[in-house]
C-alpha cells in the first residue's frame, strides 16, 4: 500500500538521556542530523589532508584529535537542544574526564548510525 503524506511515521532523532555529573546534572545525547553528519565527515576529510612538511601518518594524528570535540559538540545537548560545550571545551573536558568523555563519543556515535568498534580501528 502506497502511504499518504498524512500518514506517514515522521522520523526522530534518536537521543539518550545521560548522568553527566561533572557538568552539573544529565545531558542529552542525540544522533547526527544527516546534514550534519556530511558536514563532519566533509571537515574530517579535508583536516587528514597532510600540511606542508607533514607525514600522511601525522596528517591522520592531527586530525583524529578533532573528531571527538566536534562530535560531542554536536550531540551533546541541554534541555533546548543547545550544545552543552565549545569544541575547546570538550577538548578541556576530555583531558579532565577521559572516561566519561569516551563513553559519551561511544553514545554519539551508535545514536548516529556508526559502530564506535570500526571507529577504533580506524
Amino acid at each position: 500500500m502506497v502511504v499518504n503524506r498524512n500518514s506517514v511515521r515522521k522520523p526522530v532523532l534518536p537521543q539518550q538521556i545521560e548522568p553527566c555529573e561533572p557538568l552539573g546534572g544529565d545531558v542529552v545525547v542525540r544522533g547526527l542530523l544527516m546534514s550534519e553528519r556530511m558536514a563532519l565527515d566533509d571537515l574530517n576529510e579535508k583536516a587528514a589532508k597532510p600540511l606542508e612538511g607533514e607525514s600522511e601518518e601525522q596528517a591522520r594524528t592531527r586530525a583524529g584529535k578533532l573528531i571527538v570535540p566536534r562530535m560531542l559538540n554536536a550531540c551533546v545537548v541541554d534541555d533546548e537542544g543547545m550544545p552543552v560545550l565549545s569544541m575547546d571545551e570538550w577538548d578541556v573536558f576530555g583531558g579532565a574526564h577521559r572516561r566519561l568523555t569516551f563513553h559519551l563519543f561511544g553514545i554519539a556515535l551508535r545514536l548516529s548510525g556508526r559502530d564506535p568498534e570500526a571507529v577504533k580501528k580506524n
